[in-house]
């Protein structure tokens, strides 16, 4: 297996947590019905008012603007992961390169960004690719944008068939974010997602555990 030269993160569970969870999008979408596109400000840049207009939803402009705040509440208690910190540091001091691939809405986007430690070497957010996880075409279009084959690439997430089945189909090595933090911690994440990993990617581990300890 060709050595690591890349990680790429998942965003919201991973690099980072809202602590005050509202979900006004699905809020928006329920009791629309079946035929409904629940994807679809995942996959276009839609706010909230262009879903409702775009799927001809009927709500008040008291609700609309309900939803809005509840919204602006969730970006605003956008946090980066306790200990993000320290890892995205080892990973930079390891001279690799950083990515974030996220199934993400377009309002979300800037608040989650502002709470990196530094910008992303590759951004890839699923409204502007207008593709998801674990679709094969967005983890091919995350080697495109590092120009590295995807067994050079480590793929970190917290959901099992978006983070680590989806990359994994495409010969991309993927683990969880509680394993990778357990590793970095010298310890065992006892994560269902959890399996032996590849020499180059324990190397790695090893690596980036030095780097966090320094």
């Amino acid at each position: 297996m060709a050595e690591v030269r890349a990680i790429c993160f998942d965003a919201f569970g991973t690099l980072v947590e809202i602590s005050d969870k509202r979900r006004p999008f699905r809020a928006l979408l329920a009791g629309q019905g079946r035929g409904q596109p629940p994807d679809d400000p995942l996959i276009r840049p839609l706010s909230l008012r262009d879903l409702a207009r775009k799927l001809a939803i009927t709500t008040s402009e008291a609700r609309l603007l309900e939803l809005e705040q509840d919204l602006a509440s969730e970006c605003s208690s956008i946090r980066l992961r306790a200990g993000m910190d320290r890892i995205w540091s080892a990973i930079r001091q390891s001279n690799l390169r950083i990515g974030v691939c996220s199934n993400l809405a377009q309002p979300y986007a800037e608040p989650f960004l502002a709470q990196l430690p530094d910008i992303p070497d590759v951004i890839i957010l699923s409204f502007e690719a207008g593709l998801l996880k674990p679709q094969p075409g967005i983890f091919h279009l995350v080697c495109a944008r590092f120009g590295l084959p995807a067994e050079q690439i480590l793929f970190v997430g917290d959901t099992l068939e978006a983070d680590i089945l989806g990359p994994r189909a495409i010969g991309m090595p993927a683990m969880s974010i509680a394993d990778l933090e357990a590793a970095l911690s010298g310890q065992s994440s006892g994560s269902s997602l959890a399996e032996t990993p590849s020499l180059p990617i324990r190397q790695l581990l090893d690596r980036l555990h030095q780097c966090a300890c320094s």
